[in-house]
């Protein structure tokens, strides 16, 4: 049996007003059992990066971004939220201005204005520099299976929730928000190439091979 049309939250306790940061889709279903914690798993997995964050919601761009800026979270958090700050708005140059946080959102401070500003402009410059579905690793392409240990955070925390929810021989998409994913740092190569920018939203297809 095979599901390709339902989007599913391994998020149960998820309690945002926006989308589930973290959401699977079953592509084939597995037969064999359901690893535990502790669990060594073997999966197969591509990699991609997912949607600009132009397409965030509200919630999205303040939990997962407004958090991130040292100082701005407490004075910006719920005007942007009665203002409907979305990805759309952050992005739109000509409505998200030094005016418009100082005025609309209320922020006297210049230079914490000068300071949102300048982060929308860094986080929509590296949207555009690393475009949706930018293949960023795979472990079919190295010919090589990774293992972990479930429950030991030695993957990101998207794949941990995703495993934890998998049969051995499913297979299965995965899209999450950068903060289940390599978060406001991303992630670089130890030459500093950057192979996953800040804050992007990820997609996986993962098949779990195999768990003991």
């Amino acid at each position: 049996m095979t599901t390709t049309d339902e989007w599913t939250s391994i998020i149960e306790d998820y309690t945002g007003t926006g989308k589930s940061p973290v959401q699977k889709k079953v592509l084939k279903e597995g037969e064999g059992p359901v690893p535990t914690k502790g669990s060594t798993v073997e999966i197969e997995y591509v990699g991609v990066l997912g949607s600009s964050q132009e397409s965030w919601e509200v919630d999205d761009v303040i939990e997962c971004w407004l958090k991130n800026l040292q100082g701005l979270y407490d004075a910006l958090a719920e005007p942007m939220r009665e203002n409907d700050v979305d990805g759309s708005i952050l992005f739109d140059e000509e409505k998200f201005t030094e005016a418009f946080v100082s005025e609309e959102l209320g922020v006297a401070n210049r230079i914490q204005c000068k300071k949102t500003i300048m982060a929308a402009k860094r986080l929509k410059a590296a949207s555009d520099e690393y475009p949706e579905g930018t293949q960023f690793d795979s472990s079919l392409e190295r010919g090589k299976s990774y293992e972990f240990v479930l429950g030991q955070g030695k993957a990101i925390q998207a794949m941990e929730l995703l495993v934890a929810t998998m049969k051995v021989g499913e297979k299965a998409k995965v899209v999450c928000r950068s903060d289940f994913g390599y978060g406001s740092e991303g992630y670089r190569k130890s030459t500093g190439e950057v192979v996953v920018p800040p804050f992007a939203t990820l997609n996986f297809e993962v098949t779990l091979v195999s768990a003991s």
